[in-house]
């Protein structure tokens, strides 16, 4: 089992990762090459100590990014593999650090080839090919670096999730409601808008209760499909439903502006069952203040029916868009979470 620190926020500690190009060790070098030296010998070996040290200082982030990785929330390395190849970020940062090793070790070498020099010529060859064995090693690894590179800038614009806390997932259709119900339960201002796919990331807010918060989390909405058939930005809301620990508040539209047909929302709530894997789900029936009475009236049978099976906890009729019915919502969740979470097993 993972310790605590498995579950830091990743984005603080990226925050203090710089990964330098390989032109910027490069220009480093140059920029404290040792000018002045009393022989020859003491320049060669000025030049040799200075590269060495600039290549491992620079690369030093390298061993504070594979802890971080190592201790990394799956949430997180979800979201990373939409973008990133999860066997080349590991190969970069094997490449960087078998290239600190081997530049130490090369170092030391030369350093005693240096002493043994029998002339001036020989002693200036032999810092010179020192020098750009080193650097070669590190050439190797150019794109790697920029590949780490990319890498700590998206970790520093992740979500900072806490996954001590309880959350709630707010999952649902496109143009369902969630951002505008996340914002108004919490102090996140998720951007909200009149056509779908608004939402393209994770947000996150959090709900105060008398003896703490609650940690609420709008996801993009979903299509019903599979998920390899999922594009980017759906994914990132399977990283929530999957790797998180929580509720599901699932959101459907009965208003006649819907995204969705009713029977479709229902469908896609299916498919976040599967996704989900156990985790407890309430149905929020949105937009009631406004609806389509048929579309209203079909939700209700059915999520009357998923009730009587099992198959979601509770069922709820709100409006996204009143504070006051949101406020409700959530302190009833806030019950659900609290009476949870003292239940043994």
């Amino acid at each position: 089992m993972k310790s605590r620190q498995a579950y830091r926020d990743p984005t603080a500690v990226a925050e203090k990762i710089h990964v330098p190009t390989y032109e910027e060790i490069l220009e480093r070098i140059r920029s404290r090459y040792p000018r002045r030296a009393k022989t020859l010998y003491d320049r060669e070996v000025a030049a040799l100590q200075r590269t060495h040290d600039i290549v491992i200082s620079k690369t030093d982030f390298v061993k504070q990014l594979a802890a971080l990785l190592d201790f990394l929330h799956p949430f997180y390395w979800r979201l990373i593999e939409i973008e990133f190849d999860r066997d080349r970020i590991h190969k970069a940062v094997k490449c960087i650090s078998r290239g600190r090793k081997l530049a130490s070790k090369l170092f030391e070498k030369y350093r005693f080839l240096l002493m043994a020099a029998e002339n001036k010529r020989e002693l200036v060859n032999t810092g010179r090919e020192a020098r750009g064995r080193i650097l070669s090693l590190f050439k190797k690894c150019r794109r790697e670096l920029d590949y780490l590179r990319d890498l700590v800038v998206f970790i520093q614009r992740l979500p900072a999730i806490d996954a001590t806390l309880p959350t709630v997932i707010v999952a649902g259709a496109p143009s369902s409601g969630k951002s505008t119900l996340v914002g108004n339960a919490t102090r996140a201002k998720p951007k909200v808008a009149v056509y779908p796919f608004t939402t393209t990331t994770i947000h996150i807010g959090h709900y105060t209760m008398p003896n703490g918060k609650i940690q609420v989390i709008d996801t993009p909405g979903l299509l019903d499909r599979p998920v390899d058939e999922m594009n980017e930005i759906e994914r990132r809301a399977v990283a929530a439903l999957k790797e998180l620990n929580g509720i599901i508040l699932f959101l459907v539209n009965v208003s006649p502006n819907a995204y969705m047909s009713v029977e479709r929302q229902f469908d896609l709530l299916s498919n976040v069952r599967r996704i989900a894997r156990g985790k407890p789900i309430y149905v929020a029936l949105n937009k009631v203040d406004n609806p389509d009475p048929e579309s209203l009236e079909e939700a209700r049978k059915k999520a009357q029916v998923l009730l009587g099976e099992g198959v979601i906890e509770a069922v709820y009729e709100t409006v996204a868009a009143d504070k006051e019915k949101v406020s409700r919502l959530m302190e009833s969740l806030a019950e659900e979470l609290t009476s949870k979470a003292q239940r043994p097993g």
